[in-house]
């Protein structure tokens, strides 16, 4: 099984994100993709459900806007973090941050609300 968190927090850096994901799963099979300096991707293979949804927890404790999902592909996992991420940052349109998604075909994007 394949795990998936996405991160993302306008000010707090990539490279900060990146860090935190390392220290968090320095002892599990990862790999950290990086998009520019708001978001940042980790896929986890064979790591239990809880240790994600405890990861998820924690970071969105901190303030940082998290995805988590599962899947057999990473294109599977990565999919359903991102609506949880869609889920969580849209919620009522836009969040307290003057943030929103704005929904594409087979895709979500992120941007500053006007």
């Amino acid at each position: 099984m394949v795990s998936c968190l996405i991160l993302y927090h306008h000010t707090i850096t990539s490279l900060t994100k990146s860090f935190m994901l390392r220290a968090m799963f320095h002892e599990e099979d990862f790999e950290i993709h990086v998009s520019g300096n708001n978001t940042v991707t980790i896929f986890l293979w064979n790591v239990n459900k809880e240790a994600v949804w405890q990861a998820a927890l924690e970071f969105e404790m901190a303030d940082i806007m998290t995805g988590y999902g599962f899947g057999k592909q990473k294109n599977d996992a990565e999919k359903e973090a991102t609506k949880t991420l869609y889920r969580r940052i849209s919620q009522n349109g836009e969040s307290d941050d003057g943030f929103e998604v704005k929904e594409k075909p087979a895709a979500y994007q992120i941007g500053i609300a006007n």
